[in-house]
């Protein structure tokens, strides 16, 4: 009897646990920043690095919903080069 490898679905712990992950970071990020930016007079150097790094963050804030579709379509393209990207070999793929 011979036994066959089958190649094992792909996993989406890793993106799900990194989209929550990055998340998190990023609203804590802006809280504390904000915070800071609140707790100082205007136009003070704290107030102003403050108030730009709060700037960038909902910047990055804007663009999660790509970063999280760009994260999707990578897992969808990779199942579709897995299911089809070694047609040559008469192997059975389970998913």
């Amino acid at each position: 009897m011979e036994t066959k490898l089958r190649r094992q679905a792909v996993d989406l712990t890793d993106l799900a646990i990194g989209i929550v992950v990055l998340g998190i970071v990023v609203t804590v990020g802006a809280t504390v920043l904000l915070n800071v930016r609140d707790t100082n007079t205007e136009n003070d150097t704290a107030y102003n690095l403050a108030n730009d790094a709060a700037t960038g963050i909902a910047e990055y804030g804007n663009w999660f919903k790509i970063i999280v579709i760009v994260g999707v379509a990578a897992v969808i393209l990779s199942l579709i080069f897995m299911a089809f990207g070694n047609r040559s070999q008469a192997s059975e793929v389970s998913y």
